[in-house]
This record gives C-alpha cells, structure tokens and sequence, in this order.
C-alpha cells in the first residue's frame, strides 16, 4: 500500500519556534558529505544561498514520528535543526526538502521554490529516482 498521502501530511514537516521532538529520542548525527552535494544543489535552484554548516542533524528512530503538524518524516525548525526519521536519512527529497526550508527559513511550501516551478521538493514535483517516493507494504 502507498503511503504517499498520509506523508504529504507528514512533510508539511515545518515549524517555528522550539524544537517540539521529545529529548531523548532523538540523537545527533554527522551528516554524510552528499548532505552538502545536496546543500549546493537547493541554494542554486533556489537561487538562494545560506550556511550548511549551521544545520544540526538528528535521527529519529523508525519511519516516521509525532510533531506539530502531525506524524512525519522529517522537520526542520527556525534553530536549524533537521531531525530526520532513521528510514529516510538518505533520502535526497526528504533531506532537500528540509534544507529548504532552512533557506527560506520559514515553514509552508512556496511555488517557488518548493513546486516544480522552482526546486521540485514536494512529493508531487519531484522528479528524481522513483524510488525516493516512499512505500509500505
């Protein structure tokens, strides 16, 4: 079964203000070098630039866990903090999408940059390897 809609919800991903992930559950992480790769392709078809290395990374255990906006995937917060479920660490749509916000720095998906008229960082723009679109059986 897809889990496509249920993630859209998921990847609304955003918010301000402080962390609302519950200590303890989630740990620091270096990120891989492709995270930067990854860092320089969002600022150019942005055409944004920021500071990758002001990004903290964390994984959260699972698929999937609770936040504001309901259960996701990921979710980035004005502390440039990215907490990141442990299933979707290398995930280029899921860690992108995240680093865009950062950019903007602010929640919500603006067309552009988010849409497909700009980076294509939603489920329904993004046009990358197939199998970055997420699935449970």
């Amino acid at each position: 079964m897809r889990r496509l809609p249920w993630l859209l919800l998921g990847f609304s991903l955003s918010s301000c203000g402080a962390d609302a992930i519950a200590p303890g559950v989630h740990q620091p992480f270096n990120p891989p070098a492709e995270y930067r790769v990854w860092f320089q392709s969002t600022e150019s078809c942005s055409g944004l630039g920021g500071d990758f290395d002001r990004l903290q990374f964390f994984r959260v255990p699972g698929d999937e866990f609770p936040c504001p906006s309901g259960m996701c995937v990921a979710r980035w917060t004005d502390q440039h903090h990215i907490y990141v479920a442990e299933e979707f660490v290398d995930n280029e749509i899921v860690i992108r999408h995240e680093m865009l916000h950062d950019l903007i720095g602010r929640a919500g998906h603006p067309d552009p940059p988010f849409g497909a008229s700009g980076c294509g960082l939603t489920w329904s723009s993004w046009s990358g390897r197939i199998a970055a679109v997420p699935h449970i059986d």
